[in-house]
């Protein structure tokens, strides 16, 4: 009996149950979760996919605080707002907030989708995908490795991977948690069918991999497994064809429940834009780099580099080539899948985007996977007596150190994602943040979409812009209907700083004359443009104290540069009167403030 990969299992399952157990679920659907909950109660309570009614929207907002902005919405074409997500996790999410729908009101909640026994019942359901993805993993090693073996991968998953942290805490109701468990389902079924071809498994590797798509579109590259995955034995491409040629039909029903099981999404954006296909990631300062994506970064950088905070899987990869001689059926799957989801991956432009996990967690599902090659390079370490203690000592550093940073973050000693070199090695082995070790980090940005400019302390200041406009009638400029913007600064990010972000400060004087115009007074406006498209846009209003006559109005406003996709990226800097009427203002001017480090 396999008695031992099953005790790992139970082990790793009895871990996450604790420590998810330890910090209970508080306000845990929120931010980009809140994005991929929003489909169950906008239909089962509300009744209004189409986020038509902006009242019960605004009211979870006030009560509940899910996100400083609603920024998991988007425009569509006809002007109704759209999910920014797509609909797998809330099909996924589904069998559980159904749950906590019965049960809210018998325990004397609001059913209203986000009182406490949702935000509970979410948490936990969503920790049984975790859990069962842990078994049926199992199922996939035992056809590759020994009990003993098996075992042994699956605590270093559980214990040596950044899988801990994403799943017993931050990150249980991302989707990474039940991706983990898709994956291994896609896996096991696409084993199964090679060795064996049958209906069911064939259903499996379609249902599996279209729920894979729909939980993250781009995570569509998992076709790869099943594609190139070869019978056992020789000849692999050409048994592989006889197979596919042979059980046509199955192929053609594995197809269609991919199209079945991906296919709520096309239907949403139907029902709320007009459209079959619809981009919902319209903001300019983010989107795919694929020539050339940011893998060198994504990879090792102090930031959020993958094999700095996961060095075990290390491992794996040098495990791959090592495929080809010893279950060479797998290789081509696993090494282009591989290469396509991390070329996928970090072709993001903000590839550092996994703010709220350690390490980066868009790689976690594809774990289900490197454990093959992650297996098979300790297997050949171990089979080399003089390789032995020498890798079981590494082994053993790497999930220690995993296990050390895992606490540290959950302490916030290593923070989200404003990690640098320098920092990192002050805090390195350390259980209290060293004394001035903050100031090593990034800039802190603020999801607001107010920004203050509050300590100057370590940067220096030099003036970009001045517009006195003394050349114009009354020294001040005057809007008009045709020319409502006035002339301002229009600078590329690369001519702007060479630091890694800058503070702007911008002012100017609005004239209130005789009488208040009915027209709102004008806007000062601070953007930066990808493309010619527009994003990072601020706006500053000018407020008139009442009783306000024949005088001057100043108004000042900070701005962080954001994290530009291109250095090329240009900042514009005006005044804009967007609504009309008799204004002026004067001395626009903008001040740079970098960082002296």
């Amino acid at each position: 009996m396999q008695r031992r990969s099953l005790i790992a299992v139970l082990a790793g399952c009895a871990a996450l149950v604790l420590l998810r157990t330890a910090t209970p679920p508080r306000n845990v659907l929120n931010w980009d979760v809140f994005g991929y909950y929003l489909y169950l109660p906008a239909t089962f309570i509300h009744h209004d996919l189409g986020l038509q009614d902006h009242a019960w929207l605004d009211s979870v907002m006030v009560q509940y605080e899910p996100s400083a902005t609603l920024y998991q919405l988007v425009d569509g074409p006809d002007g109704n707002r759209v999910i920014k997500y797509s609909a797998g996790m809330a099909v996924l999410y589904a069998p559980f907030f159904l749950i906590a729908n019965g049960a809210a009101p018998v325990l004397g909640f609001p059913a209203d989708g986000f009182s406490p026994p949702y935000q509970f019942i979410l948490a936990f359901g969503c920790l049984l995908y975790a859990v069962l993805g842990l078994f049926v993993l199992r199922k996939v090693l035992l056809n590759y490795f020994n009990d003993n073996w098996t075992a042994l991968l699956l605590l270093l998953i559980v214990f040596g991977t950044n899988y801990l942290q994403l799943t017993a805490w931050d990150g249980t109701l991302l989707t990474h948690t039940p991706l983990f468990l898709l994956y291994a389902l896609l896996l096991w079924a696409t084993i199964r069918w090679h060795k064996q071809p049958g209906l069911r498994a064939a259903l499996l590797i379609g249902a599996s991999a279209g729920l894979i798509t729909l939980v993250r579109p781009s995570e569509g590259v998992c076709l790869l497994i099943p594609l190139l995955w070869l019978p056992q034995g020789e000849h692999g491409w050409r048994r592989k064809w006889e197979l596919l040629r042979t059980h046509y039909g199955q192929v053609v029903l594995s197809a269609a429940a991919f199209i079945l099981a991906a296919s709520p999404q096309l239907f949403y954006w139907h029902a709320v834009t007009g459209h079959w296909l619809f981009y919902s990631y319209v903001n300019p300062g983010e989107g795919f780099d694929f020539l050339p994506p940011h893998t060198v970064n994504f990879l090792l950088s102090y930031r959020k580099g993958w094999l700095l905070y996961t060095p075990l899987m290390a491992f794996a990869l040098i495990g791959i080539p090592l495929l080809w001689r010893h279950h060479r059926e797998t290789f081509w799957a696993v090494l282009l899948f591989f290469l396509a989801d991390l070329w996928m991956i970090s072709a993001w432009s903000t590839w550092w985007y996994a703010g709220g996990s350690f390490s980066s967690r868009s790689l976690v599902p594809a774990y289900t996977v490197l454990a093959i090659p992650l297996g098979v390079c300790l297997q050949t370490a171990w089979q080399k007596r003089n390789w032995r203690w020498p890798a079981g000592l590494l082994l053993a550093l790497v999930v220690l150190l995993n296990l050390f940073q895992t606490w540290q973050w959950q302490e916030r000693i290593l923070p989200k994602d404003r990690i640098t070199r320098a920092y990192y090695w002050a805090i390195f082995g350390r259980t209290v943040m060293p004394a001035g070790a903050e100031s090593l980090l990034m800039v802190e940005r603020s999801a607001s979409s107010e920004e203050h400019f509050t300590d100057s302390t370590g940067y220096t200041m030099h003036e970009l812009c001045n517009y006195t406009f003394d050349d114009r009638p009354d020294s001040s400029f005057r809007f008009t209907a045709e020319v409502p913007w006035t002339p301002g600064p229009d600078i590329t990010y690369a001519e702007l700083t060479r630091k890694d972000h800058a503070w702007l400060r911008a002012s100017a004087r609005l004239w209130v004359g005789d009488s208040l115009p009915q027209q709102a007074p004008p806007l000062l406006v601070m953007t930066f443009h990808h493309n010619g498209e527009t994003y990072h846009y601020r706006t500053g209003t000018w407020l008139i104290p009442p009783g306000t006559r024949n005088t001057w109005v100043p108004l000042v406003m900070d701005y962080l540069t954001p994290e530009v996709r291109s250095p090329q990226d240009n900042l514009k800097v005006y005044a804009w009167n967007e609504h009309g009427g008799p204004w002026r203002v004067d001395d626009l001017r903008v001040e740079v403030w970098e960082p002296r480090r």
